[in-house]
């Protein structure tokens, strides 16, 4: 690639700026320190990089958008997936654990809790400590509102792969330390933290989406790395299982899987330590040539790479905003039946591999939805779960694989939560619009 006056390449090293400009001879992240006073601005990453490619004309032609974006599905898109893979599946591993009486070692009751339900199901004859389940997973919740705000400054103020890591590694710490839980309020305590740090996944992992890739390029990646909610399913209903048929456990076999879990997750903090860049400015396995032109085509949808001051009017700008309020109720409305769902999934159905069938239902519609129209896969995808819940109420009681069936198609729900998420990355005009936004959806 050439500039349009000099004829010179972005890695030549002969090239010679003028005063006022480039303070280095060689023009790229590695060497590239600042502008004049003018144009230079810390908070804002990547600034330089675009005045580099604003300056010179530099245009992104469509095959060097194509390998740019095969470079970051190649080096980052995996790891995007496994953070989201890995929150869900630690999130949810309670009810994995109750399969093989966690609350009953606990000596958890639904006496302990008068504002809760009992958790009987006399229709199908099951009888269940739900509460328990429930009062543990508004525990995660409360947490996960309580880290959403702090999380996200962290995010946005220092870089997103070091931050990325520490999270990891504490809440795979917490992971680890379940087992040692003795009683309610210690497995409340350890509930509660694990929200705390996991409240960063979903939303910076969106944020970083919209960072990384251009604007047409966000909806089949955001929707590919959050199919791995489903991936988790599947990859918790197959270890559930398979911790099952240990033989001769030395401890009690909910245990195994807090141990294993958190195992995964110190592995995946080190790598993230490492290979994770804090934006396309700092990615190593882009060339210096790439790293312009990478934030030149974010650039194209009018969105800087990131800011790292905090600003009041973005906030006044949120709640100002009537679409963040409508999906603010968007949300509520779609993420209340889905807790209920989740929460009484392995009540409703005791099989492990069962359960992950509503899981490879998931994956597949968000692939699908990928690829179609977002309103029309928003439309559909809802349609299709209000018929599939109503089915569930009224189909008669004696039609159990109707009725499982049903559960399945549930799934299809999170098709349109997850669009709503890339409408507000792809849309927005400030970071932390998005920000208010989500959090208060959590």
């Amino acid at each position: 690639m050439t500039f349009p006056d000099s004829q010179r390449s972005l890695d030549d090293k002969a090239f010679e700026p003028e005063a006022g400009s480039l303070q280095e001879k060689v023009i790229g992240l590695a060497t590239v320190s600042a502008y004049s006073a003018a144009s230079s601005d810390d908070a804002n990453v990547g600034l330089h990089e675009f005045d580099i490619a604003k300056q010179s004309g530099v245009r992104v032609t469509p095959e060097q958008n194509r390998r740019i974006a095969k470079k970051i599905d190649l080096f980052l898109l995996p790891m995007f997936c496994i953070a989201q893979g890995l929150g869900f599946v630690d999130k949810t591993a309670v009810n994995y654990g109750n399969l093989y009486g966690m609350t009953k070692t606990l000596h958890i009751s639904g006496n302990q809790f008068s504002w809760l339900a009992s958790g009987e199901s006399t229709n199908r004859g099951i009888k269940e400590p739900t509460l328990s389940r429930r009062t543990l997973d508004t525990a995660f919740y409360l947490g996960y509102l309580v880290g959403n705000y702090p999380d996200s400054w962290l995010l946005q103020r220092y870089p997103a792969g070091k931050v990325l890591s520490i999270t990891t590694l504490l809440w795979a710490t917490i992971m680890i330390t379940t087992p040692a839980c003795t009683n309610f309020a210690s497995i409340m305590a350890n509930r509660f933290f694990l929200g705390v740090l996991e409240a960063i996944i979903t939303p910076g992992m969106t944020l970083m989406t919209s960072i990384w890739y251009a604007q047409s390029e966000v909806p089949f990646r955001h929707l590919a790395w959050y199919s791995f909610n489903g991936w988790a399913g599947i990859f918790g209903g197959f270890l559930a299982y398979g911790v099952g048929h240990i033989e001769h456990p030395q401890i009690a076999l909910w245990k195994y899987i807090f141990l294993i879990l958190g195992g995964m997750c110190v592995v995946f903090a080190v790598i993230l330590w490492f290979f994770f860049p804090d934006s396309p400015v700092k990615a190593r396995f882009l060339t210096n040539e790439e790293k312009i032109l990478a934030v030149k085509r974010v650039a194209e949808a009018k969105v800087g790479v990131k800011n790292t001051q905090f600003k009041w009017y973005q906030v006044k700008h949120a709640l100002v905003d009537p679409t963040t309020w409508i999906l603010f109720v968007a949300t509520i409305a779609t993420q209340i039946p889905n807790g209920i769902i989740t929460n009484f999934s392995t009540v409703l159905i005791k099989s492990t591999l069962l359960n992950t069938v509503s899981s490879a239902v998931q994956i597949v519609s968000m692939l699908i939805a990928g690829w179609i129209l977002r309103i029309i896969t928003m439309t559909a995808c809802n349609v299709t779960c209000i018929i599939a819940a109503a089915s569930l109420v009224y189909l008669p009681s004696d039609q159990r694989w109707n009725h499982l069936v049903s559960y399945w198609f549930t799934s299809f729900e999170t098709v349109g939560f997850a669009l709503s998420l890339v409408m507000v990355a792809n849309n927005r005009l400030v970071v932390f619009s998005f920000r208010v936004y989500r959090n208060k959806g959590f």
